[in-house]
């Protein structure tokens, strides 16, 4: 079998490699790392009582 090449897939199709290839951690890494740099990671604090808002204001 050939290595996968992570960056040559699109987010979302690295994303549906992760999870059809749950065994391979470094596509896993390497999907959240890359979720972060974009920007399509949320934290959430739920010390913040306006964090269900929050969501769905980063959701549009």
């Amino acid at each position: 079998m050939n290595p996968i090449d992570y960056n040559a897939l699109s987010l979302n199709e690295l994303r549906q490699y992760v999870l059809t290839h749950r065994e391979d951690t470094k596509a896993f890494y390497t999907y959240i790392d890359r979720s972060k740099s974009e920007g399509r990671m949320i934290t959430v604090d739920l010390e913040d009582n306006h964090w269900e808002e929050k969501i769905t204001q980063s959701d549009r």
